[in-house]
């Protein structure tokens, strides 16, 4: 039933619909470089799976092949301030050789020299997880390069930018993706079935389920068609039946949230597993667990732990992937994990060093 599994994956360059008003703003922006000047500053704010990342490809992809634009998609997970910058440089095309531990400073010229005052553009995807947002000034201190930062929560991200760096992300350079209503959404759909799956195995009103129940998240209801899909062929179906549609909800969700999972940098894998250990744990003793094993959470990464308030900002990360729940308020937050049985892919284990007797929640 599968023809083209690949058509299902964010990466696909599928037509961008029902974001007219999104990517107008994103044109009006980028549009000085149409002219070889410097483009405006972006935030771009907006749940998980809603087309951020699509749509700041598809605009610069345009400007790549009209005008010959510089851009470059940056996967900042895990990334350390220098990483960025590095990546940053190596990923121009006119890039000088130049290595991973190189001083900063030396980077920083070499990315200047790259540019040799032409627009480069660099899209810093899932900039929530960036731990170091200093490296905002650093690639402002080159005059041609301009930046997109790609977030879930556009207030959050900035509270930790610095001061003299918001104003490059002010009001009207923000761009706010909001969920789909369910007729847009299968309308997005339509073009992946037929490309995607052999025949017609789904019909209109099957698709308008699945675009109800993923509650406008695109990302979801692509994920759960691929699900269907693979349970009808599983079942020897040769159309989607109401079973295939009703299990394909939870199927594609356990694939988003592994596709998340592995996404993370370290130390967010190994907060989940430490959530995943002891919980459902009380915010109270989710704060005396991080502060026994920051150590252990950021082994082997090249800085200090974060303070309990950054590691929250962590745990709403986690939260936002839909990874981890976290109900109430402050230390009366209940925190456990969606899926138990998703492993993190990170060698870590604090039960190792809890005792029964020292395991949260379990004190006199």
């Amino acid at each position: 039933m599968i023809k083209n599994r690949w058509v299902f994956d964010d990466e696909y360059e599928a037509d961008i619909l029902h974001r007219h008003d999104e990517l107008q703003s994103l044109s009006r922006l980028l549009a000085p470089t149409e002219h070889g000047q410097r483009a405006e500053d972006i935030l771009i704010h907006g749940p998980s799976g809603v087309g951020k990342t699509a749509s700041a490809r598809y605009i610069l992809r345009d400007l790549r092949q009209r005008f010959g634009l510089e851009w470059s998609l940056l996967e900042c997970s895990g990334k350390t301030r220098n990483g960025i910058i590095y990546d940053a440089v190596t990923r121009h095309s006119k890039a000088a050789v130049v290595h991973r531990n190189d001083p900063r400073e030396k980077l920083l010229e070499a990315l200047e020299a790259a540019t040799d005052g032409r627009p480069y553009v660099l899209v810093l995807d899932e900039a929530d997880v960036i731990p170091d947002l200093d490296v905002l000034g650093d690639l402002f201190s080159i005059s041609a390069v301009s930046v997109i930062a790609i977030t879930h929560a556009d207030n959050e991200w900035l509270n930790r930018v610095d001061r003299n760096v918001r104003p490059h992300f002010r009001g009207e350079s923000q761009v706010e993706f909001r969920k789909y209503h369910v007729p847009e959404l299968v309308d997005i759909l339509e073009p992946r079935v037929e490309r995607g799956l052999i025949g017609r195995p789904v019909d209109v009103d099957q698709l308008e389920r699945i675009a109800d129940e993923t509650g406008g998240v695109a990302r979801w209801a692509i994920k759960s068609v691929l699900a269907a899909a693979e349970l009808a062929d599983e079942r020897g179906h040769d159309y989607f039946q109401e079973c295939d549609v009703r299990d394909s909800f939870d199927r594609a969700m356990r694939m988003i949230r592994r596709d998340n999972l592995r996404s993370l940098p370290v130390p967010y894998l190994r907060l989940y597993e430490l959530v995943r250990k002891i919980g459902p744990v009380n915010g109270g003793d989710m704060k005396r667990a991080y502060l026994e094993h920051q150590e252990e959470i950021f082994e082997g990464r090249g800085r200090d732990p974060v303070s309990w308030r950054r590691a929250w900002d962590y745990l709403s990360k986690l939260e936002d992937y839909d990874l981890i729940k976290a109900s109430g308020s402050t230390n009366s937050k209940q925190y456990k994990t969606v899926d138990p049985e998703l492993e993190a892919p990170v060698e870590f284990d604090p039960e190792e060093n809890i005792g029964v007797s020292e395991r949260p929640g379990t004190r006199g």
